[in-house]
């Protein structure tokens, strides 16, 4: 008997049967896409998209022909076939926003958690929430919605991502709410009523744990599972990784890799300032001091495309093969703005210190190390701040490469461990169903129970004055050129407008 773990990310829906003890039992995965207009804030996604891959790899786990994973997270041989789940729980990638018509339709494509078209909105958010808001959370895209869709009339309801999946397995529709700490960032009834919205389109909270609903019969019939299965509340897809990875103690940070990529710190505290941005934990009395990369995956693989190297482990890959410090060159990651810890939408990407020698490997090897420095930005405002650091847990797609795991390692200055299943939000959906079960008290000891480590990578010490170094001249190049990004995004602007 194992759980059904649903994720939504902003490449791949995956879906996994995990064990009771956290093993990877079956897995399946879908590709998604996101749509990216000019000006560099525009970041849509389809959520017609969402379901069909959903229920494609949902149906290849139910039939029993999902691919059993090879590794020490693997349980060789188990199949959907010994027995149907258990629960289902699922995550997804937020604050990304869905408009539904009174039929549960989607009205027009969902803003992603890329995002930023709301930035007037989230002005006046911002000034009835009494704290900076970002153009990229809920309820700026809600009023965004409301204000400008030229189908606004239309729209019943708002959903985040994983929500809305939720709401076509189970036919309910609840707003998941990890903690009050939250409400800031979705929503109140305080600030849906002092931004003009009205409250109806916006559904009840529900915590992680609580059971939303069972499967309906007709969409259990087209997936291919019985009737019934107890549907639980989950997280977003960031809070879904620290539990499944383990990170439930003061002083471990979680590396979540993918499109995006931030270092989340668990904290006693929140940060003080806005530097980093703090969330209240899943687990109670913890905080989720972040900050990282927006662009992570997604400027590897622009990248390789644009080098000619295929994809993202391509580009790994070569850059391997390059020196530490990429022959003194310097790669600013920032494609598409960015949130903590710069707090800028303008910002832009650029490579420093090209020359004739310059190599594909150099390049792919500035990119990879950017990427390092990008999560090292944040972990040094945490570690002056006085928040101690003891280990990072590396997941998702670059944790599979023993070369980023080990240069994350040496440039961050802190111990790297990869746990045994990579896609860790799966577990932690999976300790949710858990706890939602009865399995386990808490999510603090599902997740120490059903997190498991497969590798550790220490620092290199003949390369910490090396990256010290080079971190110091990324961030050179980071202030000098913050002016060309604002001037930037003045010429983009008015190209638009005069057009």
């Amino acid at each position: 008997m194992a759980y059904l773990s649903i994720d939504v990310g902003s490449s791949l829906v995956k879906a996994a049967l995990i064990a009771e003890d956290g093993r990877l039992l079956a897995i399946a995965r879908r590709p998604v896409s996101m749509s990216h207009g000019r000006g560099g804030n525009e970041h849509e996604a389809d959520a017609r998209e969402w379901k069909s891959a959903a229920f494609a790899a949902v149906r290849e786990i139910a039939t029993g022909s999902a691919g059993v994973p090879d590794g020490p997270g693997a349980a060789p041989g188990v199949s959907a076939k010994e027995g149907p789940p258990r629960a289902i729980v699922v995550s997804g990638n937020g604050p990304t926003l869905v408009a539904l018509d009174e039929a549960n339709e989607p009205v027009g494509p969902a803003l992603s958690w890329l995002d930023r078209r709301a930035s007037a909105e989230a002005a006046l958010v911002s000034h009835h929430a009494l704290m900076p808001i970002d153009a990229s959370f809920y309820l700026p895209k809600a009023l965004w919605f409301a204000r400008k869709h030229p189908q606004a009339d239309r729209i019943r309801r708002f959903l985040s991502c994983p929500e809305h999946l939720v709401s076509v397995l189970t036919g309910e529709a609840w707003t998941l709410l990890p903690s009050k700490g939250y409400l800031p960032y979705i929503w109140s009834p305080e600030l849906i009523d002092a931004v003009g919205l009205d409250r109806n389109l916006f559904p009840p909270f529900i915590a992680p744990t609580e059971p939303v609903g069972r499967l309906l019969p007709s969409i259990a019939e087209e997936l291919g599972l019985p009737p019934g299965i107890p549907a639980f509340a989950g997280f977003p897809d960031f809070l879904a990784g620290l539990v499944g990875a383990g990170i439930v103690e003061v002083g471990m940070a979680g590396d979540r890799g993918g499109t995006s990529e931030a270092i989340n710190i668990a904290a006693a505290s929140p940060f003080p300032g806005r530097g980093l941005l703090s969330l209240p934990h899943a687990i109670e009395g913890l905080w989720n001091l972040s900050g990282g990369l927006s662009t992570a995956g997604k400027s590897l693989e622009w990248l390789a495309s644009i080098l000619g190297l295929g994809d993202a482990a391509g580009l790994v890959e070569t850059a391997a093969t390059a020196g530490p410090g990429a022959g003194g060159m310097v790669f600013i990651p920032y494609l598409a703005g960015e949130r903590a810890p710069l707090w800028d939408a303008d910002r832009r990407g650029a490579f420093a210190g090209l020359s004739l020698s310059t190599s594909r490997a150099d390049m792919a090897r500035a990119a990879c190390e950017a990427l390092c420095y990008s999560l090292r930005l944040p972990a040094e405002l945490a570690r002056d701040a006085g928040y101690g650091l003891r280990e990072l847990r590396a997941t998702g797609g670059t944790a599979r490469s023993p070369f980023l795991a080990s240069l994350k390692a040496s440039i961050l200055k802190l111990p790297v461990a990869i746990p045994e299943v990579g896609d860790c939000e799966l577990v932690g959906d999976a300790a949710a169903a858990a706890v939602g079960l009865g399995d386990h008290a808490d999510l603090a000891s599902a997740a120490r129970s059903m997190s498991r480590i497969a590798s550790r990578h220490d620092p290199d010490p003949d390369l910490e004055g090396l990256y010290d170094e080079g971190f110091g001249l990324w961030k050179e190049a980071l202030g000098a050129l913050a002016h060309v990004d604002a001037h930037g995004a003045t010429l983009s602007f008015a190209k638009r407008n005069d057009g």
